[in-house]
Parts: structure tokens; C-alpha cells; sequence
């Protein structure tokens, strides 16, 4: 018997094949949620140093 003829060989491939597709699709989401918020949480920080060193800035006048 020869393995590439099995049809049930073909349609686990075929279930592994999706899977790690969705794994893959899966793993890139959650990696563009993390950039995501970790981007926003930088600019929240960026925006606190600026006005900070505004704040420290204008009292030093």
C-alpha cells in the first residue's frame, strides 16, 4: 500500500495544514495587538515627558 494513496493520510494533512495556518494568523494577531498597545501606552508616555519638561521648562522662567 502506498501512503500517498490513503485518503485518510491526505485529509489529516490536509486538517494539520489548516491548523497551523490558523496558528500562524493567530500568532500574528496577537503580535500586531501587543505592537498596538504597547504603541499606544508609549505615546501616552511620550506625551506625559513633554508636557512634564514643558511644566519644568516654563517654572525654571
Amino acid at each position: 500500500m502506498n501512503i500517498y494513496e490513503d485518503e485518510d493520510l491526505d485529509l489529516k494533512l490536509e486538517q494539520v495544514t489548516d491548523l497551523m495556518g490558523n496558528f500562524i494568523l493567530d500568532v500574528v494577531f496577537m503580535s500586531l495587538k501587543k505592537i498596538k498597545t504597547e504603541s499606544l501606552i508609549y505615546q501616552k508616555f511620550e506625551a506625559r515627558l513633554a508636557s512634564t519638561s514643558k511644566d519644568n521648562i516654563e517654572s525654571d522662567f
